[in-house]
């Protein structure tokens, strides 16, 4: 779905390394891109998978230190469970929305899976133009079980031009599915569910609610966002103003808080036309650097409105369904029951978000250190 906020750019491209993970921010304040990302190689991860969707996790200026509890708290593990639950929610936002696709032709819901085979293995010219035959191919590709190196060997050129003419699109969908989910009424840890919360927690509900229902139609609108933030920083407030004594409560309330906070803050959609602009000095790129970008912001592939988009579909398709096809053929031999257990496995996202500080969630420069010379306590505040 569109979105208009606007947001400082910032990289987070995790890399997994002997288990750990390490942060990476890149636009903003390093123009070229921190630590070797950008268009001249978006960093995947190593050992691990790629973070997908975690684009929003900018601190204004873009700079973050390596040694930061995001870095630090994220394992190989954690990331592959992470981007299964985000894949999953990306599913999950396509069939609803392939369901409704066959109600509007008055279509039995079986048709919805008959639409999905048909983008996949013979979509038509509008279906390649309205973008959903590219988003079939970029969801086979974005599969947890092929490996992220595979990211890295997607070296076919694609010509600049051809990206910047893209009708890019920021896909709410799974964070307003996933904010459903978690805010049902036998979700909510046992600490925030008492009746001192009861008007806050409505509050939020009904805030998730119409971005649910709004995300169906289509854009979500920026009060929309923010009436969902505002209602969630009410129920945060109250709940900080008396929190519950027993430990465990307390860090079960707190770690699902965080959830709420992080996956809020998904629903923005960075100002991608920052990092854009970098192709302009470009002749071309890789296809592996465009699918890093898409995961790292949570892009998708919106309709083409104009013969230029069109045509930048006619080309890049062709090739994105060719590397599809090298890349899942190890896929096809993966017994049934398997395949079925990992689609319908859902990991809780509070683990992904348990260790990383408030700030980080939020956005916002961390507190300068009380021990820190006054110079590098001015250079935080700057930041």
């Amino acid at each position: 779905m569109l979105r208009t906020t606007r947001l400082a750019l910032g990289l987070l491209a995790v890399l997994a390394a002997a288990g750990e993970a390490r942060a990476q921010f890149g636009y903003g304040y390093y123009p070229g891109g921190y630590g070797g990302s950008g268009w001249g190689g978006w960093d995947s991860t190593v050992g691990g998978d790629v973070a997908r969707g975690l684009g929003t996790y900018n601190l204004g200026a873009g700079v973050y230190n390596e040694d930061s509890a995001v870095a630090n708290s994220i394992n190989a593990d954690t990331l592959m469970r992470w981007n299964q639950y985000w894949y999953n929610s990306q599913q999950q936002a396509n069939r609803a929305e392939r369901l409704r696709m066959a109600r509007r032709e008055r279509r039995d819901a079986q048709s919805g899976e008959y639409l999905l085979d048909q983008l996949r293995k013979n979509p038509s010219p509008n279906d390649i133009a309205s973008g959903s035959a590219l988003g079939v191919v970029l969801d086979d590709i974005s599969d947890p079980r092929i490996h992220s190196s595979a990211l890295r060997q997607a070296n076919q050129k694609i010509p600049a031009k051809v990206v910047r003419n893209l009708p890019f699109v920021h896909a709410s969908d799974p964070v307003t599915i996933s904010l459903g989910a978690l805010t049902a009424e036998d979700g909510w840890p046992l600490a925030l569910r008492g009746k001192d919360l009861a008007d806050e927690r409505k509050a939020y509900n009904t805030a998730v609610k119409k971005a649910l229902e709004q995300d169906r139609e289509g854009d979500l609108t920026p009060e929309t966002i923010q009436s969902v933030k505002d209602s969630l920083g009410r129920l945060r407030a109250k709940y900080q103003a008396n929190p519950p004594t027993d430990a465990a409560a307390r860090t079960e309330a707190d770690n699902y808080i965080r959830t709420l906070v992080g996956m809020t803050r998904q629903l923005n959609r960075p100002d991608v036309e920052k990092i854009l602009a970098e192709l302009d000095t470009r002749k071309d790129t890789t296809l592996g650097h465009l699918l890093s970008f898409m995961h790292t912001f949570n892009l998708r592939f919106g309709p083409a409105r104009t013969e230029a988009q069109r045509e930048a579909y006619e080309s890049l398709y062709p090739v994105m369904t060719a590397y599809r096809d090298k890349v899942t053929k190890a896929l096809q031999s993966e017994a049934p029951d398997n395949a079925n257990a990992r689609a319908q496995r859902n990991d809780h996202p509070t683990d992904f978000f348990t260790k990383m500080k408030m700030n980080e969630l939020e956005g916002t420069p961390p507190p300068p250190r009380p021990d820190a010379p006054a110079n590098d306590r001015n250079r935080d505040n700057d930041k």
